[in-house]
């Protein structure tokens, strides 16, 4: 299975609720109308987040994102279908300029890897870390760099992150492109994956801070597999508007 997932930003005019309310109620409603070839459709509505590193003006290419939206095909070629399809074309695709700044959207095509966590839990917030590689770093060494980093800070001894950690998922770029012309995004930099993280409420600032401080001692004692200044992290909270994979159990 793979995703395609887009980062927006509302339309001008628009305040952070109604834009919440139009794309969940409205644009959702659209989808479930017709899912097409869509087996899952999720809504994360960002509520908190942090863009770029103190002291250097390279975040400022970053916007702001008020959702991030994630949806769930079977294959490249199921996904085809359905942006293809007349419906996505004339009643779905066109809903987007009643809610999204188009021209800034982010998307990207991926897969979706779970991995376990030493205190496992539901986790009622939902953080989205999205990486940036280091200049001329290779895709392939970008994704062994981030793992190690990742098991590192896991395996911290003062378990600052371990005792956060609801859940944890691993969501690298396809190579095969993301559709993005769909969501409208144009000039917005190339993300090499994004991790999610689940934290209990109340928890999820001091976790993430935590989880960020690891990233940082592993660049101070390996060199640098990512550039903060164009990473960023949403806190959100996740809203299903449909999931039919349960089917494929």
């Amino acid at each position: 299975m793979i995703k395609l997932v887009a980062a927006v930003r509302r339309r001008p005019g628009m305040t952070h609720a109604e834009y919440a309310d139009y794309v969940r109620e409205v644009h959702g409603g659209i989808a479930v109308a017709n899912k097409l070839t869509l087996r899952k459709y999720v809504q994360n509505h960002v509520f908190d987040s942090a863009y770029g590193a103190l002291g250097d003006t390279g975040y400022q290419v970053t916007l702001p994102r008020d959702s991030v939206t994630e949806l769930y095909f079977d294959s490249l070629e199921t996904m085809g279908q359905t942006f293809t399809d007349p419906y996505t074309r004339e009643v779905v695709g066109p809903d987007g300029v009643n809610f999204s700044d188009l021209p800034a959207a982010l998307s990207l095509l991926v897969a979706e890897e779970r991995a376990e966590v030493p205190q496992p839990g539901p986790g009622a917030v939902k953080v989205l870390y999205f990486f940036k590689a280091a200049e001329g770093m290779e895709p392939s060494v970008f994704q062994e760099r981030r793992q190690h980093a990742h098991e590192e800070v896991l395996a911290d001894p003062s378990g600052a992150v371990a005792r956060h950690l609801r859940g944890y998922e691993w969501n690298p770029a396809l190579p095969a492109g993301d559709d993005g012309g769909y969501f409208g995004g144009s000039g917005q930099p190339a993300y090499e994956g994004y991790a999610t993280l689940w934290f209990d409420e109340g928890e999820a600032v001091a976790g993430i801070r935590a989880y960020e401080a690891g990233l940082a001692r592993h660049t101070q004692e390996h060199g640098a597999f990512h550039l903060p200044s164009l990473s960023f992290f949403l806190l959100t909270r996740e809203i299903v508007i449909f999931d039919d994979t349960e089917s494929l159990v």
